[in-house]
């Protein structure tokens, strides 16, 4: 155990707090830097201003101050959004997709049924190979949920089976829609994932659904109900409502799951699209140059 000066045992609490203390200290004088550079802190407030957190812009572009790049407005912004872009992070759509169950599960009028419909539509017809797809419907609270996820399987010709089929009929992938009341279908969610991982040999994928219109408190609400789940990516909704992605944004880098799909319209299936940072960040700039 560590000794301070006096021979006195140093305690992990009083690590911590120093570490604390050091990390203040580190914010402070990086506040102190930039305040010194009047084109680095206009840079730094209007990322802040759109929701970043404030020490870490400060920490990020501290540096930065009596370099070259200090009288670059330019510079400065590309220099924050490559950080930006190196800490984001998105799944690349594979081109060859293995035999799946994929879950999509997330709080309560999102438009987890209209994504189902919409990555059904992408398998089956829109990509390079065309895939024998089927719907589940695992919403048993949700009126209308039913009917909406039968009106698509008509439209796309896309069989809507029930959960004991998956032990009768091969598919290649089959989208299963989950209630979303904020946790209270955790435990029939379990028992899903017992009998398809018990039974079949399909694998299985779990996207946790967010809207972008959410803030970033009710983000990590949701993402603690359902962190009981290996979620394997995020799907954003609700793009299309926003004008401000800065809680989105936040909360991924945060978290560091892969962003798979965006979606960003109420057309089928033309409004998902797969997840990239240039859309993100580009989106996200275009709010900063409307303001």
């Amino acid at each position: 155990m560590p000794m301070n000066n006096e021979n006195i045992p140093v305690t992990v609490e009083e690590i911590q707090m120093l570490r604390t203390e050091i990390s203040r200290m580190h914010e402070s004088l990086a506040k102190d830097v930039i305040g010194h550079a009047p084109l680095v802190k206009k840079i730094a407030n209007l990322f802040v201003h759109k929701g970043l957190d404030e020490h870490w812009i400060e920490k990020l572009l501290a540096p930065l101050v009596g370099s070259s790049f200090e009288s670059d407005e330019v510079l400065l912004l590309a220099y924050v959004l490559e950080e930006l872009d190196n800490l984001l992070v998105v799944e690349n759509e594979s081109s060859q997709i293995d035999k799946k169950v994929h879950i999509v599960v997330g709080a309560t009028g999102i438009g987890k049924t209209s994504l189902v419909g919409k990555l059904g539509a992408r398998y089956k017809y829109l990509l390079k190979d065309s895939y024998n797809v089927a719907f589940i419907n695992f919403d048993r609270c949700k009126v209308g949920a039913v009917e909406q996820l039968e009106h698509y399987a008509d439209a796309m010709e896309i069989p809507l089976i029930e959960v004991d089929e998956l032990l009768d009929v091969e598919y290649d992938i089959v989208l299963i829609d989950t209630a979303g009341s904020m946790g209270s279908n955790i435990e029939e969610i379990k028992e899903l994932l017992d009998i398809i991982e018990s039974n079949t040999d399909y694998k299985v994928e779990i996207s946790l659904v967010l809207s972008a219109t959410s803030r970033k408190g009710d983000l990590e609400h949701i993402l603690e109900i359902f962190s009981i789940f290996p979620i394997q990516n995020f799907v954003f909704t609700k793009l299309d409502e926003t004008d401000n992605l800065s809680d989105m944004l936040d909360f991924s880098i945060k978290h560091k799951t892969p962003i798979a799909y965006l979606s960003v319209g109420q057309e089928i299936p033309d409004d998902l699209m797969v997840g990239t940072k240039e859309y993100i960040l580009n989106q996200f700039m275009k709010e900063s140059e409307n303001e």
